[in-house]
């Protein structure tokens, strides 16, 4: 019956402690921020592009490399509630990724065209909204989460196909060109802010077929590495 007892009274306590914890929390500024206020940033980053397998009848060929491009814009934070927050955002971008060699190389009236090179070559507009929460652990340094979709539209795609007497750049988009424009892709990432600057990291999954050819899928993904300036 003793034990019971001292059972019961532990168990009141630690719920006590519980849920004065889970008080304190949420007066605290690490998660719920009185001062929050909304603002506008600049970002700058540079991105590895990642063109994933195509594939079709469940077989997939990796046939490009990784490639790499930058990004520019702006964000405007909203909060929402405590230190939840949505931005959506504005941004250009200009990437690149080249196919594999041994998907190039071929052979015509006996000659053998090796050493060839081609690259795609994009140029567009995205739109990302993401939805977060930020943890204040000073004034000064934040630590934030996010994830949310992102609309890219393309401008341009050039494939350019060069060797040493051989120098070829056609549109990707349109009729014979088979890429599609629009990609709408999902991002998951992570930043920190110091003051009025940011550094983040995020990776974008590419969920639309960026081929013409509906019975052959290819997705785009890659990984941003970010600065900016909140204002």
């Amino acid at each position: 019956m003793g034990n019971v007892i001292i059972m019961r009274k532990l168990f009141i306590a630690l719920t006590i402690m519980v849920l004065s914890a889970m008080s304190i929390m949420a007066q605290s500024t690490l998660v719920n921020n009185p001062n929050n206020k909304a603002y506008f940033g600049i970002r700058l980053g540079g991105e590895i592009t990642c063109p994933g397998k195509i594939t079709a009848d469940n077989v997939g060929i990796s046939v490009f490399n990784n490639g790499g491009g930058v990004e520019f814009g702006g964000i405007y934070n909203i909060p929402v509630v405590a230190n939840f927050y949505i931005e959506p955002g504005l941004k250009l971008y200009y990437n690149t990724y080249s196919m594999k060699d041994e998907f190039i190389d071929f052979s015509e009236d006996d000659i053998l065209f090796k050493d060839m090179s081609f690259k795609i070559k994009k140029f567009g507009m995205r739109v990302p909204i993401m939805a977060g929460y930020h943890f204040d652990f000073t004034d000064d340094v934040k630590v934030s989460v996010f994830t949310g979709p992102e609309l890219e539209i393309g401008f341009t795609a050039k494939g350019h196909l060069k060797q040493d007497y051989i120098d070829v750049s056609e549109s990707l988009y349109g009729d014979d060109g088979g890429l599609n424009r629009v990609n709408l892709l999902w991002g998951i990432g992570a930043g920190i802010s110091y003051q009025h600057f940011y550094f983040g990291v995020n990776g974008g999954i590419g969920m639309l077929n960026m081929l013409s050819d509906s019975d052959v899928k290819f997705h785009e993904n890659r990984v941003t590495f970010s600065v900016g300036y909140n204002f």
